[in-house]
């Protein structure tokens, strides 16, 4: 059983006692919790109520949960919800203090250290009902709704005479802990009703999956929702023309959509629902056969029903078989064609592999090939770029050089003109004193000529010594 969120549970509908006396209806008001401080104060009461209580748990498996705190327990009611395999209980303490107690060290905690369920709490703000009884007054009655004082079947002792607490069980039946506690049967002391519900299984309808008013179809099984739901089991009646139902749950009842009642005659007591035992007589015996001609009539339309609905789903099933297997096979030998194509394409596609293979393998050798060349090509580049490097350096030496020569040449050029001008001087000087009158010729190659700095506008000065 998956565990139920009721964080925001507000409140919940439920209901109780015998369908075949009355039925108690009501809603239980939860205060409101917040999830960090919990619940207020002003909000908690005297009443708490424990949500999703397994069917698998007895009363007195409940009773001996809460045995640690039964002596501040006055009242305990047990009621239920739609949902199935689960009931409630309402617990009435004696004084706030125990009901926080309780809900401090049960809350969220496993009912028994076998089964994985687990103790769900909430505080109850108010709870009203609403009886079938013309007396109902739409409070809660933690006991039965009666004005008179309650009486425990057990002990006979009036209830409000007794300090024990009580307990009102399924059927609103009420009676003392400890009584109850000695009661080993499942069943109410009284009427014989379940103390609590049943544990069934999740039925539910075919079509839109309700779990209310459930009927299954007694020729195929098919399980349908009500009229007053949705209608399927009689919608289902009116495809297959199946006539009747089983009603699903405690009463067992069979319904003839033909006939639009039950098809069971058997009479049954108003205050607890069991059937009545009628004294027999001639004209009962008469009746009787008639109605067992009857039933027999009715079981043998219905098995021959049966029959023919097997027979037809039989037919129905071997011929979706025929037309599966006949599109089965089609599909197969259209797989098969595909198959041959598909081996087709691919020995071709493995022609055109093994030449592409091949001229793969050629390219890479070209590839290759062609790359050597471009390892070779680039040494080469790279020795060529090394030598055009040594090459400039060398040549922006020899430019150096050659720069260097020619101004030492253009220098040395200079001096030689320098020279030339000056011994052309001294020529023109020496011719010049041959002319001269008294000059000897010793005196005249003793002689030099001086020439002095002078601006570069002006001429040279000369000057002659002896």
């Amino acid at each position: 059983m998956t565990t139920p969120d009721f964080n925001n549970v507000h409140q919940i509908s439920f209901f109780s006692g015998n369908p075949y006396v009355d039925v108690t209806k009501g809603v239980v008001h939860f205060c409101k919790v917040n999830k960090k401080k919990g619940c207020k104060a002003a909000n908690k009461s005297e009443m708490l109520c424990i949500l999703s209580v397994p069917t698998s748990m007895t009363i007195h498996d409940l009773l001996q949960f809460t045995g640690p705190v039964s002596e501040n327990v006055e009242h305990i009611r047990i009621v239920r919800n739609t949902k199935p395999n689960q009931y409630m209980a309402l617990l009435k303490f004696c004084d706030q203090k125990s009901s926080d107690e309780f809900y401090e060290n049960f809350n969220k905690v496993q009912f028994n250290s076998i089964e994985p369920e687990i103790c769900h709490l909430l505080y109850v703000k108010k709870v009203e009902t609403a009886n079938d009884s013309k007396d109902g007054n739409g409070s809660l009655a933690m006991a039965c709704s009666s004005s008179e004082p309650q009486v425990c079947a057990v002990c006979l002792e009036k209830m409000d005479e007794s300090a024990e607490g009580t307990l009102t069980i399924l059927c609103n039946h009420t009676f003392h802990f400890s009584c109850l506690g000695k009661w080993t049967d499942s069943s109410c002391p009284v009427c014989r009703y379940q103390q609590v519900p049943e544990s069934v299984q999740e039925n539910h309808c075919f079509k839109c999956g309700s779990q209310e008013s459930l009927w299954i179809c007694v020729i195929c099984g098919n399980i349908g929702c009500g009229r007053y739901v949705e209608g399927h089991a009689k919608l289902h009646y009116q495809e297959t023309q199946h006539t009747y139902a089983l009603e699903i749950g405690a009463d067992n009842r069979v319904w003839d959509y033909a006939g639009d009642n039950y098809v069971h005659r058997l009479l049954q007591n108003k205050t607890d629902g069991k059937p009545v035992a009628v004294e027999s007589d001639n004209n009962m015996d008469d009746k009787v056969d008639s109605i067992q001609l009857e039933y027999t009539y009715i079981l043998s339309n219905q098995l021959e029903a049966q029959r023919h609905y097997f027979e037809e789903t039989i037919n129905r099933i071997e011929s979706e078989a025929r037309e599966h297997i006949s599109e089965i096979l089609d599909k197969n030998k259209v797989l098969l064609e595909d198959k041959e194509r598909l081996e087709e394409e691919s020995e071709r596609i493995s022609k055109e592999k093994a030449s592409m293979e091949k001229k793969i393998n050629q390219l890479s050798t070209r590839l290759g090939k062609v790359f050597t060349d471009l390892q070779e090509e680039k040494e080469i580049s790279k020795c060529l770029g090394e030598n055009q490097e040594l090459w400039s350096k060398k040549l922006q030496e020899t430019e150096k050089q050659l720069r260097s020569l020619i101004e030492k040449k253009d220098q040395e050029i200079s001096e030689l003109k320098d020279q030339v001008r000056d011994l052309m001087f001294f020529l023109e000087a020496q011719n010049k004193l041959k002319d001269v009158a008294g000059a000897t010729e010793d005196e005249i190659k003793d002689s030099h000529v001086v020439v002095g700095s002078s601006p570069s506008t002006s001429k040279p000065r000369r000057s002659r010594k002896k």
